[in-house]
C-alpha cells in the first residue's frame, strides 16, 4: 500500500476505536444516572437509554463498527437498572414490588420496542439478539416481583381465610338460627376483603397490563387469592369434620356459595377439593340430622340469603 492508503488506513481505526470509547463511555455514564434513578425512585427510566442511543447516531459515524459496543451498553443500563430497582424494593411493601413490576412491564411494552428499533437503525440490524437479551433482562426481575407478591397473597389471605370457633349446637338443632341469618358469616367477609384488597392493590399499580403471556396481572392475582382462600377453607373443613357435624350443612351453603362466587378465578385443582369437601359436609349433614338442607328448597332460600347479605362483595369483584 502506498504512504497515503496507510495513512488512510490508520486515520480510519483511530476513528473506529474513538467512537468505540465514545460509545463506551456513554452507556457507562448512562447506566449510573438510571442506576441512581431506579434505586432511589424506582423508576426504569428506558428514555435516558433511548436518548443515549440517538445522541450515539448524531455523535458517531462508524456505528455498524460499534454494534458490539452499543449492544453490550444497552444492556449494561439494563442490566443496571434492573439491579437498582432491585435495590428499591428492599425493606419496603407490596406497593414497591407492584410499582416495579408496573415499570418492567411499561419498559417491554414501550420503551423497549423504542430502543430495539433506534438500535437496529444505527447498526444496520447488526444486532438480532438485542431484543431477547434486552428482554431476558427486564422479564427476570418483573416475575422474581410479581412472584414475591403472589406469596405474599398466599400468606395474607391464609391468615384470613379460617373458620373460627365452631359454636356448640343449639337445643333447636340450629334450625332457627339457619332460617333467620341476618349477617354474613364473619370467616367468608375476612376472605372476601383479602381477595378485594388484593384486587384494588393491583388495580391501582398495575391497571390492565398483562404479562407476556397475555394473561393480566390482576387476573393472576385474583387468582391466587381466590385459590388460596377456597383450599384454606377447605382444608380446615376437613380438618375439623368432625367438630362441625352439627352445622355441615349451613357450611356446605357457604361453601357452595365460595365457589359460585368465585369460579372464574379458580383453578381446576381447586375446584376438584371445594367439590369433594361439600360432598363430605353433604354426606355428614344427612349422616347427623337425617336430611340436611342439601340441594333442596331450603339450601336454594339459604343460598340466596347469602348471596343476597354479600351482595357487596360481589359487587367489589365485578368487573
Amino acid at each position: 500500500k502506498s504512504p497515503l492508503e496507510r495513512a488512510s488506513d490508520l486515520t480510519n481505526d483511530a476513528v473506529i476505536m474513538i467512537e468505540r470509547r465514545v460509545c463506551i463511555y456513554s452507556f457507562d455514564s448512562c447506566a449510573r444516572k438510571c442506576s441512581i434513578s431506579a434505586s432511589g425512585s424506582g423508576l426504569f427510566d428506558g428514555d435516558a437509554l433511548l436518548q443515549c442511543v440517538q445522541k450515539l447516531s448524531d455523535d458517531i459515524t462508524r456505528s455498524d463498527e460499534c454494534s458490539k459496543e452499543i449492544e453490550k451498553g444497552c444492556l449494561l443500563v439494563c442490566q443496571k437498572c434492573c439491579d437498582g430497582l432491585n435495590g428499591y424494593v428492599k425493606d419496603r411493601s407490596d406497593a414497591a414490588r407492584l410499582r416495579v413490576v408496573a415499570e418492567c412491564a411499561d419498559a417491554l411494552n414501550t420503551t423497549l420496542v423504542d430502543v430495539v428499533r433506534e438500535v437496529s437503525y444505527l447498526t444496520n440490524d447488526q444486532s438480532d439478539t438485542l431484543e431477547a437479551s434486552l428482554s431476558s433482562v427486564i422479564s427476570t426481575l418483573e416475575q422474581e416481583m410479581f412472584d414475591v407478591f403472589l406469596e405474599s397473597v398466599k400468606r395474607n389471605v391464609a391468615s384470613c381465610s379460617r373458620l373460627g370457633l365452631i359454636e356448640a349446637p343449639p337445643e333447636d338443632g340450629g334450625r332457627k338460627g339457619r332460617d333467620e341469618v341476618t349477617t354474613f358469616p364473619p370467616y367468608l367477609a375476612a376472605s372476601f376483603l383479602a381477595i378485594v384488597r388484593c384486587r384494588a392493590q393491583v388495580e391501582r399499580a398495575l391497571r390492565d397490563l398483562k404479562r407476556s403471556e397475555g394473561t393480566t396481572y390482576q387476573f393472576m392475582a385474583l387468582q391466587t387469592a381466590s385459590d388460596g382462600v377456597v383450599e384454606n377453607i377447605c382444608v380446615d373443613l376437613k380438618a375439623r369434620s368432625g367438630r362441625i357435624r352439627h352445622s355441615a350443612d349451613v357450611y356446605s351453603i357457604h361453601l357452595q356459595f365460595l365457589i359460585g362466587a368465585l369460579k372464574k378465578y379458580l383453578s381446576d385443582d381447586v375446584l376438584s377439593l371445594a367439590s369433594d369437601t361439600r360432598r363430605m359436609l353433604l354426606s355428614a349433614s344427612s349422616g347427623s340430622r337425617g336430611k340436611g338442607m342439601g340441594n333442596g328448597p331450603e339450601g336454594l332460600t339459604a343460598l340466596e340469603n347469602l348471596e343476597r347479605l354479600g351482595r357487596v362483595y360481589m359487587i367489589c369483584l365485578g368487573e
